[in-house]
């Protein structure tokens, strides 16, 4: 009973810290990133104004802004909740004790560094930090997600062949697919400063002024379809079916994701669709730490 409910307890926690991310792509293609001008507050109170006040807040980007604080909070407390399972009842487990705190820390430091986003006007470093604290914090969650599951199913995993190869491969895509989200994430606020500095330039000259950035993104996006597709090559006879639907998961949004990114380079798409482009990467970057433990014979009594 103690197992299912600190797995139940992290999958919440997890899907709270997909939603996060959402909202918080949702926050930057609606330009609701300065909605609330100051942090911890919005504006001179809590909550945003309800109507347009003195200050000449956009009530719909506030609005927008403080779903995202919001959101930050209650995952926030579902994080909470899982420390105090995990101490309660797996303090001896150091694995996930160990990993149910960082996920604490994770959420807590980037809640602040959020706010100091706003602080310094959007800075474009703190933002790309601020993405990659919330990639970790997803891969945490996930890793404790999938380790409490092999505590509840053991006989499942039991007998699984060791494949080094394997598991360094997807080491390997982890860590590029991590540096494929802050790269695009540089892109997108490198493009975002150009055009308002030179307002009259057309998407082909703003493209240009990226030199070797899009081509390097562009590699390193056809990089992990070939990679992807030797993950899928090496799982398509494993015996669990969860390792099998990960495998084809994971070409098949690499092939959609490389799709979208191509399409908005060509075409004038809808921002929502930048919005998907970016939240469906960072659903690769937890898939792949459950896939990596899954694959693995280790598990947690």
């Amino acid at each position: 009973m103690k197992k299912q409910l600190f797995f139940q307890s992290a999958v919440v926690s997890t899907i709270l810290s997909y939603f996060l991310i959402f909202v918080g792509g949702l926050v930057r293609v609606s330009g609701a990133g300065m909605g609330c001008p100051n942090w911890p507050k919005c504006g001179d109170g809590w909550m945003p104004p309800t109507n347009i006040d003195i200050n000449q807040i956009n009530t719909t980007l506030a609005w927008i802004e403080f779903t995202n604080r919001m959101f930050g909070v209650i995952l926030g407390i579902s994080i909470i909740i899982l420390n105090v399972l995990a101490v309660f009842y797996f303090r001896k487990n150091y694995n996930l004790l160990f990993a149910s705190i960082l996920s604490l820390i994770f959420v807590i430091v980037n809640g602040v560094l959020g706010g100091v986003l706003v602080w310094f006007e959007l800075n474009p470093y703190i933002k790309t930090v601020h993405m990659l604290f919330a990639l970790i914090l997803v891969s945490i969650l996930s890793y404790i997600c999938i380790k409490s599951y092999k505590m509840i199913n053991t006989t499942l995993f039991k007998g699984l062949k060791k494949n080094p190869i394997l598991s360094k491969s997807l080491i390997v895509f982890w860590i590029l697919i991590v540096v494929e989200i802050l790269l695009g994430t540089g892109i997108r606020t490198n493009l975002e400063l150009v055009s308002i500095e030179n307002p009259l330039l057309s998407k082909g000259e703003l493209l240009n002024a990226l030199d070797s950035y899009k081509y390097f993104h562009s590699f390193l996006g056809f990089t992990l379809l070939f990679l992807s597709a030797y993950i899928y090559s090496k799982l398509r006879t494993n015996k669990l079916y969860i390792a099998r639907f990960l495998g084809i998961f994971i070409l098949g949004m690499i092939i959609v994701q490389i799709f979208l990114g191509e399409m908005m380079i060509f075409f004038e798409l809808p921002q929502l669709t930048r919005l998907f482009h970016t939240w469906g990467s960072s659903w690769l970057v937890g898939v792949v730490i459950i896939l990596y433990n899954c694959i693995s014979n280790e598990y947690d009594k």
